[in-house]
């Protein structure tokens, strides 16, 4: 019954879309029956959002070979990632939210503001839950909200229920920023992107001061603006970034825990306000009972401009190994945290471009500190988790050694100051046996094959060479002559 239903309300929807003289020519009238037809879209998108239900409950993605519900979805309806993304999350949360599935199956609640209120709640626990559902409903319901609102009020549920994952969460908004470029047909450039909100708001103070109307006349519209802004930066013209983020002095020396926050007021943790402050400049603002300002005092950058001259005549590119930014693109870095013991000497200091510098402050413990000869150091990052045991516990840092020789036949291989411990096993009965494990016993060639020698055992003969002499040649098969040794 629910299938014939609907075919024929989709039959419906095809005599409407292909009927153009049903088309009002009332403005008013085409604007109100805008409004109905949303509405119905909105019913249909319950509808989807029951059946994505148990889909998800099936694992129906496996049937066709999709990774997720949300790739099989984009895949199927031929929506955007996002959108599909929108969907599985609000079918997801139905169960959990009773109260919106009975007023988005009514049709008194639009598709847009219960996507927002499902994605608002899906870091809460059952509890919290609940009690979020009638403050978010409540706010979706009001005439003058928007989906917007309702977003943020989500948010800051959040941030009051589970501060201390505020870090984690803006770990997780970094790691999904990416931009692109691509090369339309007629040679332009379409830039495309996600930034976590630091990075937002910079880009913004950046190029917002040289994108305001140079005059009445100025028919340009804000995005033409914005990209004649980005040309004048990149020409070297305008002002420094300047960007302000209001800390207390117990956050910025680590005494405290409490956030920073941004000049629009974005809350960030307090990691991340420690770490910008290692390559900014520092005012003291006084203020008093009310914020009224009361000093300002001057400002003071941590590297002197004689250290990153210095810093730039030892370095080429960012330190971390692998990256390619030019150094004087790059921060000038602690090796050693400034917080809370790192000095501000030539010995500590290095390039190292923003996002290595952001990943570096948030996973301290997978880095190691590779000394050179020359007084120069590289940064290897550990960014997969594989690479590191389960129990790996962070260390905190230690003061550079001096360069250790590497191994005999790897000659440029240095060993870092920094190494990763390897945890030891407590409670084991037995040694850990070696590693790679000696080999099993061959399987018998074919008749007529000869069988292969034996590797000698382990510890029975010395260290080959390096490099090892060439391997022995294939046997042609049979009346296909030997191939000459060059």
């Amino acid at each position: 019954m629910a299938g014939a239903a609907i075919r024929e309300w989709l039959h419906q929807i095809e005599v409407i879309a292909a009927d153009g003289s049903r088309v009002p020519s009332d403005v008013e009238a085409a604007m109100a029956e805008i409004v109905t037809l949303s509405r119905a879209i909105d019913r249909a998108e319950a509808a989807i959002a029951v059946r994505l239900a148990v889909a998800d409950a099936g694992k129906g993605q496996q049937l066709f070979g999709r990774r997720s519900l949300g790739a099989w979805l984009a895949a199927a309806t031929g929506s955007r990632a996002a959108r599909a993304g929108e969907r599985v999350t609000l079918a997801q949360q139905l169960s959990r939210l009773p109260d919106l599935a009975a007023q988005l199956a009514e049709g008194s609640l639009p598709f847009g503001a219960a996507a927002a209120v499902a994605s608002a709640v899906r870091h809460l626990d059952d509890t919290d839950t609940r009690l979020a559902e009638p403050i978010l409903l409540g706010l979706a319901g009001d005439p003058a909200a928007t989906v917007e609102d309702v977003a943020h009020a989500g948010r800051v549920i959040l941030e009051t229920v589970d501060p201390g994952g505020r870090l984690a969460r803006a770990a997780a908004l970094t790691e999904r920023q990416h931009l692109s470029i691509a090369a339309t047909l007629n040679g332009m450039g379409r830039v495309t992107g996600l930034l976590d909100p630091e990075l937002t708001l910079q880009f913004q103070t950046w190029l917002e001061p040289l994108a305001v109307k140079n005059s009445a006349d100025d028919a340009r519209n804000h995005g033409k603006r914005m990209a004649d802004a980005l040309a004048v930066r990149l020409s070297q013209g305008g002002r420094r970034t300047v960007m302000h983020v209001a800390v207390t002095e117990q956050t910025l020396t680590g005494e405290s825990q409490d956030p920073a926050h941004l000049q629009d007021g974005t809350v960030i943790p307090a990691a991340d306000a420690r770490r910008m402050a290692y390559t900014a400049d520092l005012r003291r603002v006084l203020r008093d009972a009310d914020g009224a300002l009361l000093d300002l005092g001057r400002a003071r950058r941590l590297a002197s401009t004689d250290q990153r001259e210095a810093i730039l005549a030892q370095y080429a590119t960012c330190c971390r190994e692998g990256c390619d930014i030019p150094a004087y693109l790059a921060e000038i870095d602690h090796i050693q945290p400034w917080h809370p013991t790192g000095r501000t000497d030539l010995t500590n200091l290095a390039p190292l471009c923003a996002p290595d510098n952001k990943w570096k402050s948030r996973h301290p413990d997978k880095v190691d500190i590779i000394d050179h000869p020359n007084g120069t150091v590289t940064m290897r990052f550990h960014r997969h988790p594989k690479l590191h045991p389960r129990n790996h516990r962070q260390q905190s840092w230690q003061p550079r050694q001096p360069q250790q020789a590497g191994h005999p036949w790897q000659p440029g291989r240095q060993t870092p100051t920094n190494p990763t411990p390897t945890p030891t096993p407590t409670g084991a009965s037995h040694p850990t046996p070696p590693w790679p494990p000696p080999p099993s016993h061959p399987t018998p060639a074919p008749p007529g094959v000869p069988h292969p020698t034996p590797a000698p055992p382990r510890g029975s003969h010395p260290t080959p060479a390096w490099p090892p002499p060439a391997p022995h040649p294939t046997p042609a098969p049979r009346g296909v002559p030997h191939p000459t040794a060059a």
